[in-house]
């Protein structure tokens, strides 16, 4: 243990140095900001855009390329599932197992260093899985290894910016998460691009090396914000309430930690693991969002191949899935600023009620181009908030301390579901669906998988108050 503290302590220190932060605060915050929205849009952005490798993987490993050559409708195949589902279910899987691993590596080894290890991972990914040619080690390149980075990437880039701010978290948090959505938007086509002008193993080539520089550079932005800086915010926020308040020093200590949402502990007062593992609220959540982080990535995964299916073009597959990832953007940066005002779990309800209307009303019945892109619309802007919210939520419920573990708790649920749900819609994809049918099972599927998230959110919102009204 001696020997690996010794080479902890001896690694290179990447970010934003302490001493800067402390004498440019304001401008530390707006560089960690501004790392962190780049960062949403080269990590999870590319994720949000792995629809259309979905499709490209379908026409190139399916056992069913054969039947689809002659013609003939692939849910009458042979009915061997395709094996390219296991790619993104990889992907997404370890994505999430690396949100928890790099939580915990964060403490160790920084935010900057741990996001450049992050971003070599994604890089390489990307870059190797250029050269492959069999199912098998797509899987541990671009489904493992990229997977891991931006599990990575994530969990720091999507915590990190809480800590600078006390007031309109929600408003912030949507515009960093928002990144993911404007990722989504310009990769998808560009993917689109890159793949009809150098082919698929040299757009994913081109994108590693986009990748990996891109995201080594923002670990450049990354950096806590010093105990130094909070601890003077606690005395300004205590000055204030004195003078406003005309109270005693210790209450006027009271009253600025409530004010604060910086240090505060949230509406269960747990200082640990143990105690956030112990609360039923936290179970809550963890339901709610595994169940619906798994449907929205098998909307986006389906969306481009599900446009196909019903006749349209894959160019319009792509703009469909371009504009939900687009969507996302006002979604999270309108809705992150309703929950200022309405309360983070009120609005996660609200977001994901609609969200399951979507599925079943606009989805399901969906047979042209145009009503695809209102489902893609409503779903972009209402679903896209899910990021923003749990950060946001983890804050409402235990506080900012301890953030970036307890939302890689999350993370470990989300590992078995979003594996999980991919593989399943598939199996309603191509084999329960009969002459298109299948089509619609997976949007009844991911409409069902939604509805049970909402509920678990409803259980959450009454287990915190019943008071209707109440902003939480």
């Amino acid at each position: 243990m001696k020997i690996v503290r010794k080479t902890i302590a001896g690694l290179p220190k990447i970010g934003i140095t302490k001493s800067f932060c402390l004498v440019h605060p304001h401008i530390a915050a707006g560089v960690v900001v501004m790392a962190s929205f780049i960062g949403m849009f080269l990590g999870p952005g590319m994720t949000n855009s792995y629809g259309i490798f979905e499709e490209e993987y379908e026409n190139k490993y399916s056992s069913t390329n054969n039947t689809l050559a002659s013609g003939k409708n692939s849910n009458t195949a042979s009915g061997t599932l395709s094996p390219a589902i296991a790619i993104g279910a990889i992907h997404l899987a370890t994505n999430y197992l690396f949100t928890t691993i790099a939580g915990a590596l964060c403490e160790r080894l920084g935010m900057g260093l741990t996001t450049f290890i992050g971003s070599l991972m994604v890089g390489s990914g990307h870059f190797l899985a250029g050269f492959c040619t069999e199912v098998w080690q797509l899987a541990l390149t671009q489904g493992v290894l990229a997977g891991a980075g931006i599990g990575t990437i994530f969990i720091i880039v999507s915590t990190i910016p809480t800590s600078w701010f006390s007031n309109n978290q929600g408003f912030l948090i949507g515009i960093v998460h928002s990144g993911s959505g404007v990722g989504g938007l310009v990769l998808a086509p560009l993917t689109r691009y890159l793949i009809n002008k150098y082919q698929l193993s040299g757009a994913v080539k081109i994108l590693g090396i986009i990748l990996a520089i891109g995201l080594a550079l923002i670990s450049l932005g990354m950096a806590s914000k010093p105990d130094e800086l909070v601890d003077r915010e606690d005395m300004e926020n205590i000055e204030i309430v004195s003078l406003s308040d005309n109270v005693s020093e210790h209450k006027a200590s009271s009253l600025a930690k409530k004010r604060m949402s910086v240090r505060s502990f949230g509406v269960r007062n747990v200082h640990n693991t143990g105690g956030v593992l112990r609360s039923p609220e936290f179970w809550y959540l963890n339901v709610a969002v595994m169940l619906a982080e798994a449907a929205f990535y098998v909307v986006l995964f389906f969306l481009p191949v599900y446009a196909i299916g019903i006749g349209l073009t894959s160019e319009q597959g792509a703009l469909i899935a371009g504009v939900a990832n687009g969507a996302t953007i006002l979604g999270r940066i309108t809705i992150g600023y309703i929950a200022d005002l309405a309360g983070n779990i009120n609005m996660f309800f609200i977001t994901h009620l609609f969200v399951t209307v979507s599925c079943f009303f606009l989805w399901f019945p969906a047979k042209s181009f145009m009503v695809m892109m209102i489902f893609a619309c409503t779903f972009g802007i209402f679903a896209g908030s899910l990021t923003p919210m749990v950060p946001l939520c983890s804050v409402t419920l235990f506080g900012q301390n301890g953030l970036a573990n307890n939302v890689g708790l999350l993370g470990i649920g989300m590992v078995l579901t979003t594996s999980a749900a991919p593989v399943i819609a598939r199996v309603f994809y191509e084999k329960i669906g009969q002459n298109g049918a299948g089509y619609g099972t997976v949007a009844l599927f991911c409409g069902g998988t939604y509805l049970v998230a909402t509920l678990s959110i409803l259980a959450l919102r009454l287990c915190v108050s019943r008071k209707p009204w109440v902003k939480i």
